[in-house]
């Protein structure tokens, strides 16, 4: 028997089958492949053994194997959006540049992840796990420590007299995972004066930002972060 002939034979009718599933109904589909599952395993070809199955496309199978443990396994970029352009809300831009302890040198590879409530002051997740509610993204600082992030300006929460803030963690090589103060918005009625001073002698790294609206109504604010090793607001993850 000729084997190579035969299996080129069903290499086409894969082939075909593959690039026209819409044409094939469930009976002629059955009738196409019943040869193929007659041939015995010694004579396919290796080729035949890497086709691609149907309905799968390389893209999605890339992205399945890039996925461990639910996270995906490209490295996050110095800018994130980490929200859709339908969300309410008024768009907001925040960037900075990430330090070392000495406030000067700028850190590349640094971790900043950050979350929120939405345009009504809420977090939408479960289980009182707000880290992980809709609004959130992850950023690492490039070569010249620079991170940025799109978003909404926050709500304070319904019914409570806390400032509209953005609650933020840091990590990196040998800085494990904590949480800084929250990124705070001048002019809010619920920052008082001790907030102020318990917060002052920070310089530009001062966590009240003072936003400008830009020709294009998108609100902007900078703040810059000297990472610290951390001790009482260490996360553990």
């Amino acid at each position: 028997m000729d084997w190579k002939a035969r299996n080129r034979d069903l290499a086409r009718k894969v082939e075909i089958m593959t690039r026209t599933p819409d044409t094939l109904n469930r009976r002629s589909f059955l009738r196409s492949t019943s040869a193929f599952l007659a041939l015995p395993l010694v004579g396919l070809s290796a080729g035949l053994i890497a086709l691609p199955l149907s309905g799968c496309t390389n893209s999605e199978s890339t992205l399945a194997r890039s996925k461990v443990g639910g996270k995906s396994g490209t490295q996050p970029s110095w800018e994130t959006v980490i929200l859709s352009d339908k969300e309410p809300g008024e768009p907001l831009i925040i960037s900075g540049t990430i330090y070392a302890p000495d406030g000067q040198t700028p850190l590349a590879g640094i971790n900043l992840w950050v979350y929120q409530t939405d345009a009504t002051g809420n977090y939408s997740t479960s289980g009182g796990n707000n880290r992980n509610t809709r609004l959130h993204g992850q950023m690492r600082t490039n070569a010249a420590g620079h991170y940025q992030f799109r978003t909404i300006k926050p709500v304070s929460y319904p019914g409570r007299r806390i400032p509209a803030h953005i609650h933020a963690y840091v990590s990196g090589p040998g800085y494990p995972e904590y949480w800084i103060d929250e990124y705070w918005f001048e002019g809010d009625p619920f920052i008082t004066e001790d907030m102020r001073r318990k917060l002052a002698g920070q310089g530009t790294f001062f966590p009240i930002i003072k936003l400008t609206r830009g020709d294009d109504g998108v609100l902007r604010g900078v703040r810059d972060i000297r990472i610290e090793r951390c001790s009482s607001n260490c996360t553990g993850q």
